[in-house]
């Protein structure tokens, strides 16, 4: 008896990695602006480290002063379609939703329910060195 199916069963995990990123596969440098409590709006420069931690840094547009840095641990949920940062300290987790694999929106709720505006909410993929 021949086994048909068994190179199209070696694809299929290939098929949802490429899906479903994880922290190795999706991990690179975003920025953008972010609404802030503190201040109209910030700057955001946000690295998503290959080995799962995070680190944020931002400044208020208002007067250019930089917020405290935030770092913590990341990963993608909701079957690939939302990166979930979650703080060392006792902050509560932030998630955006992925687009185009180039640009995350954070989203007020749920990540499966749209963002009414997203202007002032992106933050996209910084061009790499080797892109260039």
């Amino acid at each position: 008896m021949t086994w048909r199916f068994a190179p199209l069963a070696c694809l299929l995990p290939l098929a949802a990695s490429a899906a479903n990123p994880t922290p190795s596969t999706f991990a690179g440098t975003f920025f953008g602006s972010l609404p802030a409590a503190s201040c109209a709006s910030q700057d955001v420069l946000l690295d998503l480290g290959a080995d799962g931690r995070y680190a944020l840094e931002a400044h208020c547009q208002d007067d250019l002063q930089a917020l405290p840095r935030r770092a913590g641990r990341w990963s993608v949920t909701w079957n690939g379609t939302c990166v979930q940062l979650t703080p060392d300290d006792d902050r509560l987790p932030q998630e955006f939703a992925i687009h185009d694999d180039a640009l995350l929106v954070l989203t007020s709720g749920s990540c499966i329910e749209p963002v009414e505006d997203p202007r002032g909410r992106t933050l996209r993929r910084a061009e790499s060195a080797r892109e260039r």
